[in-house]
C-alpha cells in the first residue's frame, strides 16, 4: 500500500491530492500544504556555502486547485557567500498563483564567543494544553461547504487552549509525505506551520464575514526539532478597514524557533 502524500510528482510538475484540501473551497488547497511544496523545492536550490532559510515571505495571490499540473520556478536574485535571496513562483497552465521570496543566511557556529543573551527565553509551547491529551479527530470548518473527504488529512492539527484558559493555540505535525515516494524534508516541516499562523487565538467564526488569508511572513531561528509543532499568538482586527493581522510564535520543546505573520482580508458575505 502507498503511503499518503499531498502531491504526486508528474514530470517537471506536481499534482495535488485531496490530502491538500482546504477548509472553504473542496477544489483548492490549504496555504499550509502549498507552504510546504515550496519549502520542499526550496531544497533542490543550491548555495555556494552552507545556508538556511532566514525569512520567508509568500504571496498567494490565487487559490491552488486540487488535479492540476503545478509547477514551482525557482531563480536566485542574490547570490552571495554570507546572503542568497531566491525567488520562487508557483504557475497553473503559465499563470503565476503564488509567489515567495526566501532570504537565506550562511551558517556559523559562534558558540564560545561573547555574544548579547536573547531578551528572553519563553517556551511558549509549555503554556498549552500538551498535545496528548487533546483528540485527534477534526471536523470541517464550521462556516466550510460540508464533508472534505481531504481536508486535514496530511496534516494532523490539534487545537488546544492555554493552561491558564485565557487563549488558543494549535499543536500541529505532518502526518503524510509532502511528494509521493520522497522523505518529508526539513524545509517542508518548516514551511507547513506559517500558514498556522492565521487567526491564531480567535474562538469565535463568525458565519457573516469570510477572513482570507493573501500572505505570509516568517522569520527562522533553525529548524524544528520535534514532530509537534506549537502555535501561539494574538490576532488583531480592524473593521473601520475591513482588515486584520495575526502574529504568531512557533515553538517546539527548545523554545522558539520562527515567528510568523499573516494578514486577514474581512469581506461581507
Amino acid at each position: 500500500m502507498e503511503e499518503p502524500a499531498l502531491y504526486l510528482p508528474d514530470g517537471d510538475a506536481f499534482v495535488g491530492t485531496t490530502l491538500i484540501q482546504g477548509g472553504w473551497n473542496p477544489d483548492e488547497a490549504n496555504g499550509a500544504a502549498v507552504l510546504a511544496l515550496l519549502g520542499h523545492c526550496l531544497e533542490d536550490v543550491p548555495t555556494l556555502v552552507p545556508m538556511t532559510m532566514s525569512r520567508f515571505t509568500a504571496d498567494l495571490v490565487r487559490p491552488v486547485p486540487l488535479g492540476r499540473r503545478l509547477q514551482v520556478t525557482s531563480s536566485i536574485r542574490r547570490e552571495g557567500k554570507k546572503i542568497q535571496v531566491v525567488e520562487l513562483r508557483l504557475l497553473v497552465d503559465d499563470v503565476e498563483h503564488v509567489q515567495a521570496t526566501v532570504l537565506r543566511l550562511r551558517d556559523a557556529d559562534l558558540r564560545g564567543d561573547r555574544l548579547p543573551e536573547s531578551t528572553t527565553d519563553a517556551r511558549p509551547a509549555d503554556d498549552l494544553v500538551p498535545v496528548a491529551t487533546i483528540s485527534g479527530h477534526r471536523e470541517p470548518h464550521p462556516d466550510g461547504p460540508g464533508y472534505l473527504p481531504g481536508f486535514l488529512k496530511g496534516i494532523d492539527l490539534r487545537r488546544a487552549p492555554t493552561l491558564d484558559g485565557t487563549s488558543y493555540g494549535s499543536w500541529l505535525r505532518l502526518q503524510a509525505s509532502v511528494v509521493a515516494g520522497e522523505p518529508v524534508r526539513p524545509t517542508s516541516r518548516l514551511t507547513v506551520g506559517f500558514d498556522f499562523a492565521n487567526l491564531v487565538g480567535v474562538n469565535d467564526h463568525v458565519p457573516t464575514v469570510t477572513m482570507i488569508n493573501p500572505d505570509v511572513t516568517a522569520h527562522v531561528l533553525r529548524d524544528p526539532v520535534d514532530e509537534w509543532i506549537a502555535v501561539t499568538g494574538d490576532t488583531r482586527f480592524n473593521p473601520a478597514m475591513g482588515r486584520g493581522v495575526s502574529t504568531a510564535s512557533l515553538s517546539d520543546s527548545q523554545g522558539v524557533f520562527a515567528t510568523a505573520s499573516v494578514s486577514q482580508l474581512l469581506q461581507r458575505r
